[in-house]
Order: structure tokens, then C-alpha cells, then sequence
């Protein structure tokens, strides 16, 4: 985490979707839009019409009407309205807010708080700009259930913005390139009844360097992580057959049926029994 005097310390009542959204006019040219800050949350700045001028770091960038700004967690940036003035919404989101239990949240959510994700700063790519289009006017003009649809709406933005505008270069201690193996073999083979000792003598490590690496590179452990595949397999396949829950539990590779129900239920919020 960054520590100095430029961290923006007012906080922001981000209401029941967990985002805010707010709007700007500045008709002149040339004014402060807003000065040199960083902070922890992710912003998008859209601007609707005329420009901007965006500093973020060390790179400055000209936002032209129909562009959009992307502002990653603890980023120094500033902005200046363009010659003919500038209209633009910020949007603003924790993206630990929508952490949940699912693989996406560990592979890329948390990856972007931890600064180890990078996206590009500027865009205009059209299915990008309806998706933001789309969260504005549904967070600004929608019901009461909106908040519901904005949360999605943060969920398809954030999959668009990996999908288009994910960097070349993605900063991050472990590269994991030498572990994509270990994945690999986990993903065909999760249902046997494999260990971390026997996974960390298959591919040559110690025990402990193993699993100290594998959670540094999934943020689970190796046995979590495995438990988690076993787990939307066998939700899987109680959702599509009748098959009894203790010959779900073995096919997936667990040992003890209440061991696999407790799990079950913690991960998913119910019994495996429905």
C-alpha cells in the first residue's frame, strides 16, 4: 500500500449496490477538474462530452467524448477539462466489495486489489462503453431493485475490461508460469484422492515450498482449492440427477459424507440435500 500526502481520505457512501456514481459539467476549458489523488477503490471516468485531460502516474492521456478512463486501485491521477470544457460520470467501486466464494474472485478480483493486475487507461471499445452506459442509467434511473442489476452490471464491465483491455504486462511476484503444470493435473485429475504431499513429491518440491507458492499464486491452499472443484462438480451433478449423496460425495473425492456436507453447506449455503 502506498502511504503519503496525497491519499484521498474522505470516504465514500457507496448506498445498497456498493457503487457510486457522479456526474460533472465543467462548460470552460482548462479547469481542475479533480487534483493529484490516489485511492484504494477503482475508478472509471466516462466522459459523456467535449474532453479531458488525465494524468495517472507518470502518463498523461487525452480522453475524448465517447472514452473512458480506467483508474486502477492506488494510482496517483488528476484531470484538467478539454479546450471546449467536459461533461463526465465517475464511477467508483471496492472491488473487495464483491468478493464472493467463487474462483473468479481469486483468480481475478483480488489479483487487481493486490496491484498485480494492470488494465490499459483509456478506451472507447463499443460493447465496453454500452456495458458503462448501461450501469449509469441503471444506478442513476432505475427502482429499487437496481442495485441488484448494478452488481451484475460491475460484474460484466469488469469481465469486458479483462476480456479487451487487460495489459501486456501484469506486475506480480510469482509469475506461477512453472506451477501451470500443477493446475493442469489438478484440474484432470481433482476427484482422486490426491495430497499435498504426494502432489509436492509428483513435481519435485518440498512440501512446504509448495504450498507456501501455490497460495501466494491462488490464494488457496492446494487442499482448498481442490475442495472447491470438487465442490461445483458435485453441485453438478446433484442438480442434474438423483444420484444419492454418498455416491456424489465419493465420485468427488471425498472420504467422509459429513465432511463433504459440511463443506457443502459452507461454501454454498445449503445442505447438499437441497
Amino acid at each position: 500500500m502506498k502511504i503519503d500526502g496525497s491519499k484521498e481520505i474522505i470516504p465514500v457512501l457507496y448506498g445498497d449496490s456498493a457503487v457510486r456514481i457522479l456526474h460533472f459539467s465543467i462548460p470552460e476549458g482548462n479547469k481542475l477538474c479533480f487534483p493529484s489523488h490516489w485511492h484504494e477503490r477503482m475508478e472509471l471516468t466516462f466522459v459523456h462530452s467535449g474532453s479531458m485531460h488525465l494524468t495517472l502516474g507518470n502518463d498523461e492521456y487525452e480522453l475524448p467524448c465517447g472514452s473512458l478512463g480506467i483508474i486502477p486501485p492506488e494510482k496517483t491521477h488528476a484531470a484538467f477539462s478539454g479546450k471546449d470544457g467536459v461533461e463526465y460520470y465517475t464511477i467508483m467501486f471496492d472491488i473487495s466489495s464483491f468478493y464472493n466464494s467463487s474462483f473468479a474472485t481469486e483468480k481475478h478480483l483480488k489479483p487487481i486489489v493486490n496491484l498485480q493486475n494492470d488494465f490499459i487507461s483509456l478506451t472507447n471499445d463499443v460493447e465496453i462503453m454500452n456495458a458503462v452506459s448501461s450501469l449509469i442509467d441503471e444506478q442513476l434511473h432505475g427502482d429499487k431493485y437496481s442495485c441488484l442489476t448494478v452488481i451484475g452490471e460491475i460484474y460484466i464491465l469488469l469481465g469486458l475490461l479483462y476480456r479487451k483491455c487487460l495489459s501486456s504486462q501484469i506486475p506480480s511476484e510469482h509469475s506461477g508460469g512453472d506451477f501451470a503444470d500443477i493446475f493442469d493435473y489438478i484440474s484432470n485429475n481433482y476427484c482422486d484422492r490426491i495430497s499435498t504431499a504426494e502432489l509436492s513429491s509428483k513435481f519435485g518440491y518440498s512440501e512446504a515450498y509448495f504450498c507456501r507458492r501455490f497460495k501466494a499464486l491462488a490464494g488457496l491452499t492446494p487442499m482448498q482449492y481442490i475442495n472447491m472443484l470438487r465442490l461445483e462438480k458435485a453441485k453438478n451433478l446433484l442438480k442434474n440427477s438423483n444420484t444419492k449423496i454418498s455416491v456424489v460425495s465419493a465420485k468427488c473425492g471425498f472420504n467422509s459424507v459429513s465432511y463433504f456436507s459440511k463443506l457443502y453447506k459452507k461454501h454454498f449455503g445449503i445442505s447438499p440435500k437441497g
